[in-house]
């Protein structure tokens, strides 16, 4: 079913360019105009993934593999074998699971990391939590409340993209702009203030809980991660 409100819309999609396609695929199939413009780059941590590679060469040593994002699972997913050897693998919703490239074990019922971490099957094997260099550390802290030894390892980073000229009178001109983390909506911020009046929709209540921090309005708060859920939530700010 087209959703006919977004026709001529111009949707920024905030994110990581290699992450958008789907997303800009979908709303152009529905006759918006998607402009990529990424807020945040993904990155090596700061040990240069020393940490993160030792991880991966000892995986043997965990029951499970437990990813908050799908930066982490993408990253990952190459040291996973694809047999019965492997760890459990548990991903925060459906795009970190995706990320896997495999069957995962465990996805919770709400794509957050506090349900993730209330959620996830008690063990008493060792369990490896891959995610972001820079996190709250409340899913690590849930888990170990529960009685769960974890180890944590950075798999990469976000750091802030500075914008062209260019790209933020786009931002600026845009019908919507589409955020999927609190990182990029601080990059936004930093750059674009409060010029801009169109509508904001964010993936996720994480993402809510993170502008409204920043004082940023939410026009639509999208569900899931999925390409479908993010349209329809665009669409229903337009009708």
């Amino acid at each position: 079913m087209t959703l006919t409100s977004l026709a001529g819309k111009r949707i920024a999609i905030t994110r990581p360019r290699v992450q958008s396609f789907e997303l800009a695929n979908e709303l152009s199939n529905h006759g918006a105009l998607p402009l990529v413009i990424p807020l945040i780059e993904i990155t090596e941590p700061s040990d240069e993934g020393f940490a993160f590679e030792h991880a991966m060469k000892n995986i043997r040593q965990y029951e499970w593999v437990v990813c908050t994002s799908a930066n982490g699972s993408l990253r990952t997913a190459p040291y996973i074998a694809k047999d019965a050897s492997r760890p459990k693998l548990a991903a925060v919703g459906d795009a970190t699971a995706a990320g896997f490239q495999q069957e995962v074990d465990f996805v919770p019922s709400q794509a957050t990391g506090q349900t993730l971490a209330s959620e996830f099957p008690l063990t008493n094997g060792k369990v490896l939590l891959v995610q972001a260099e820079k996190t709250s550390g409340d899913v690590a802290t849930t888990l170990r409340q529960r009685g769960v030894v974890v180890d944590e390892v950075a798999a990469y980073q976000t750091v802030i993209r500075k914008l062209e000229t260019e790209e933020i009178q786009q931002l600026l001109a845009a019908d919507a702009v589409v955020f999927a983390s609190g990182s990029a909506i601080r990059s936004f911020v930093s750059q674009c203030g409060a010029r801009y009046h169109g509508a904001i929709v964010v993936i996720g209540e994480p993402t809510h809980l993170a502008a409204k921090e920043l004082g940023v309005n939410v026009s639509a708060v999208a569900t899931a991660p999925t390409a479908q859920s993010i349209a329809h939530a665009l669409s229903g700010v337009f009708r």
